[in-house]
């Protein structure tokens, strides 16, 4: 079976977003972190999201964030607005679009409601992400040469 080296590409690129956040949020002591499409943009180098991409991005995140939520702007999966990561279920009550409402007022009410959960920028020490950042810094913690 050939591979395919895009896919490749995309699936390599999805995990390292994964293994930085996972020890992100792991170390903030929160279970779920919310995406917007504006840093998914930015760390994917991505002005449109086709379905197939958002597919590929939920499944190669999937080991690490078993929960995933996306939330779309209209019907169409390309249009994808912002992403939760949980590490534990969420009440689907509580997945709501970040245009609703300011995004710091809806994270305080989703803890209030008792889901662990923060912003990317509260909780990554580093912002914007890139692939450049990422690389080094868990190389450094994977060979015991830096703390989380």
């Amino acid at each position: 079976m050939a591979t395919d080296p895009h896919r490749e590409y995309c699936r390599r690129q999805h995990r390292l977003l994964a293994h930085h956040l996972s020890i992100e949020v792991w170390c903030a002591g929160d279970d779920c972190v919310l995406l917007e499409r504006e840093q998914l943009e930015e760390f994917l180098k991505l002005e449109r999201f086709k379905s197939t991409r958002i597919q590929w991005l939920l499944e190669d995140l999937a080991p690490w964030f078993k929960h995933t939520y996306p939330v779309y702007s209209g019907s169409a999966l390309d249009s994808l607005q912002a992403l939760y990561l949980s590490r534990v279920p969420i009440d689907k009550k509580c997945i709501v679009s970040p245009d609703e409402t300011e995004v710091d007022e809806l994270i305080l009410w989703m803890r209030e409601k008792g889901i662990r959960i923060n912003r990317l920028e509260s909780i990554s020490q580093l912002t914007p992400l890139t692939e450049e950042q990422l690389v080094p810094r868990l190389a450094l913690l994977a060979a015991g040469l830096a703390e989380p």
